[in-house]
């Protein structure tokens, strides 16, 4: 037997989330709401039953799942290969600003081509080859039947691109939850992006 649920949670927000920042790799805590928000999932979970959980190292990941962990009883894993996209020298400015600076490249990010780096970043296709070792390796373990696993926005949609030729066309919103089930040789979305713990209005 091996894992037959998967739960994909975003992070809490963070104040350049609010200010619509790109972060990649920067380590930027969560703020008040970002708190609350890991809170809230964190009590909606303690009600599932979860074997394991795992999280990306980076700072307002790695904070929303050792608040998770801490309520519903478990510890956090870091694995790096479950990082947000390294954005190299568009991190830490808006889109707009990036445009301003780098319009180039912006244009080349903006048409989706997987292969296309950011200056002094990665691309998407390097995402989805580590992030899909992750999942091998995390969704092959005999001994758990569900696990959560703490990731970023971007890595969370680049990810999903690489398994499903259609997604819902809905913003992977903080600390919303995409469930994957394993139905024979498929995984099934169950749920995307959902916040059942958290009213956004």
């Amino acid at each position: 037997m091996s894992v037959e649920k998967v739960l994909l949670i975003r992070h809490g927000e963070t104040d350049f989330n609010r200010e619509r920042r790109l972060q990649g790799v920067m380590q930027i805590p969560l703020n008040e709401r970002g708190r609350n928000q890991a809170h809230s999932v964190a009590r909606y979970l303690k009600g599932l039953s979860i074997d394991a959980l795992y999280t990306s190292p980076i700072l307002r990941a790695h904070e929303t799942a050792e608040i998770i962990g801490n309520c519903i009883g478990l510890p956090p894993h870091s694995d790096e290969r479950l990082r947000e996209i390294e954005f190299g020298l568009f991190e830490g400015l808006t889109f707009g600003e990036v445009e301003d600076l780098f319009p180039a490249a912006h244009h080349n990010w903006s048409t989706g081509y997987l292969a296309f780096k950011a200056p002094e970043g990665e691309s998407r296709h390097d995402v989805q080859r580590r992030m899909r070792a992750a999942w091998d390796d995390l969704t092959a373990n005999a001994d758990h039947k569900t696990i959560a696993l703490v990731s970023h926005g971007s890595a969370i949609a680049i990810f999903l691109g690489s398994m499903y030729a259609i997604l819902p066309d809905t913003s992977i919103k903080n600390t919303s939850i995409t469930t994957l089930k394993r139905r024979e040789e498929i995984w099934e979305i169950l749920g995307y992006a959902e916040l059942p713990h958290w009213d956004e209005s």
